[in-house]
């Protein structure tokens, strides 16, 4: 039995389900921004602005609920397979679902509670009291969907996953459409709660499929003794991540109110500070980072391929891992990152019809390496059970980022801002990454790194010289195929790619014939 469990995770499965889990991720963010362009003409700006301020304290409330328990169950359960005891999970996840039952539900009573004075005070809308009251309501429901979706990550079983939430979408888009036409009609405070009800309505029938999922796939493992351990083991990490998740949240309030103060203190540029700096936050980054959902896929799944293999002392294949992570990850990155730097402006003109959206772009294009790679090697230390030592990287980070920010935003205004974002952002990848190479014992591929960066760099010296002409999406298209002609090939005449790679991959992405 313990021989079949064991091929349910094959190890070339990991890259596979990576970009299965980046394929229904742009697909939901799809759905998504269509629905999103119906609801503007239904509810309006002053609608969408009142669901963002509900939605900015159900994001506060979803850290408090879980407190850290996604990342425990996804290394908990890995760890139980790496011990040969898949019967175990049964504990992990009573465990689990107990942990964050008791906290969303502390949340959620108090989120009800205090719903009036939060609408009046921190959101200056008393519309948004009813809206508060719903998500109260919703909040546990979605925190045990998140811990579902842990154990079926860890398991590797995510066509399930990615199912049952492409189905949870469409229930809530339905739900939504239906409220919408026939109850709130063109009542503001209605059409916002018809939204929460809608999300509420599809977390519920999300979390009674992956329940029953769970419990199938449960009963087919023997039963095992729970570890006298475990409870302690649960405390270890989810404490630690917890408080990190806490701090964060409150650094993260803590910075947005000082950036305002700050560029006010700034003189006569507030206005355009505050106008750059909306800019840089509503249209720059979405754009940096839309590519990173592979690399923010990958890091969630090789937070439980690491932990089995650190319970198995498997130490060759974290070995295997990390190299190859951290030598591929790069030529992902440093492709979007050249390729974003030459596409700014087009980009910003297609998208935003705005040059400054451009500039900005371009300013930070180069940055995408240091971020795409940060949350990589964030992952791969999460799996090797570095979470406090994660937890205290972060901190110090965010603290010199507020530290910073107050210094630096009165007297150089949205310069100050960059500045402070670079140098936190580049420390904050150098202590996770010395972390993830003691943690490992793996070192860092200088060498083929260095390559990677040259190809990038000499592929956008070619693509430079192709004059700026023609429409924007022309142009990227135009851009887009000679960067990519130049790059693959030159990757593999420095050896920055080997045939052992392109083999590598295809043992991951097999074809259809099946080789």
């Amino acid at each position: 039995m313990d021989r079949e469990v064991f091929f349910l995770l094959p190890k070339h499965s990991i890259f596979r389900n990576a970009l299965l889990l980046t394929a229904i991720d742009l697909l939901l963010r799809g759905i998504s921004m269509s629905f999103q362009i119906y609801l503007s003409g239904v509810i309006g700006a002053a609608g969408l602005g009142l669901l963002q301020l509900v939605a900015a304290v159900g994001t506060l409330g979803m850290t408090l609920g879980l407190s850290g328990v996604r990342t425990a169950v996804m290394y908990l359960c890995a760890e139980e397979y790496g011990k040969r005891r898949p019967g175990g999970m049964r504990h992990v996840m009573r465990l689990c679902i107990l942990w964050s039952s008791v906290f969303s539900i502390l949340t959620a009573a108090a989120l009800w509670g205090f719903s009036n004075q939060l609408a009046a005070v921190w959101l200056k809308d008393l519309r948004a009291a009813s809206g508060l009251r719903i998500l109260a309501l919703s909040l546990p429901v979605e925190c045990l969907v998140c811990v579902l979706c842990g154990y079926f990550t860890a398991c590797g079983k995510l066509r399930r996953l990615a199912c049952v939430e492409v189905a949870e979408r469409l229930v809530s888009l339905a739900l939504t459409f239906l409220l919408l036409r026939l109850w709130a009609h063109s009542e503001l405070e209605r059409a916002c709660c018809s939204l929460l009800l809608g999300g509420g309505g599809a977390a519920v029938f999300s979390a009674v499929w992956l329940g029953l999922l769970m419990r199938k796939d449960l009963r087919q493992y023997p039963p095992v003794p729970q570890p006298p351990q475990l409870p302690r083991r649960l405390c270890r990490l989810c404490v630690p991540l917890a408080l990190g998740d806490y701090l964060r949240s409150g650094l993260r309030t803590l910075e947005q109110l000082l950036i305002p103060l700050g560029l006010e203190r700034s003189g006569g540029s507030t206005g355009s500070a505050m106008a750059a700096y909306g800019t840089i936050h509503a249209m720059v980054f979405p754009i940096l980072m839309f590519p990173a959902a592979i690399i923010f896929s990958l890091s969630e799944l090789l937070i439980p391929e690491l932990a089995r293999c650190r319970a198995e002392g498997n130490s060759r294949r974290i070995l295997h891992l990390t190299g190859r992570s951290l030598r591929l990850g790069p030529v992902f990155a440093c492709g979007v990152s050249a390729l974003q730097f030459l596409l700014a402006r087009p980009l910003g003109m297609l998208f935003y019809q705005s040059e400054e959206a451009g500039h900005y772009l371009r300013l930070f294009a180069p940055l995408i390496v240091i971020l795409y790679a940060d949350a990589l090697v964030d992952g791969m230390c999460k799996g090797l059970g570095q979470q406090t030592a994660n937890v205290r990287n972060n901190t110090i980070t965010s603290l010199l980022d507020v530290a910073l920010l107050y210094l630096l935003l009165p007297r150089w205004g949205i310069g100050g801002y960059f500045f402070t974002f670079v140098l936190t952002h580049a420390l904050n990848f150098y202590l996770s990454l010395r972390l993830l190479l003691d943690a490992s014992g793996s070192a860092l591929p200088l060498g083929p790194l260095a390559k990677t960066a040259l190809c990038a760099l000499a592929s956008a010296a070619a693509c430079l010289l192709l004059p700026e002409r023609g429409q924007c999406l022309l142009q990227i298209l135009r851009t887009c195929g000679l960067f990519l002609a130049a790059y693959l090939p030159l990757l593999y005449l420095t050896g920055a790619l080997v045939p052992n790679d392109r083999r590598w991959l295809r043992r991951r992405f097999p074809h259809r014939n099946g080789h």
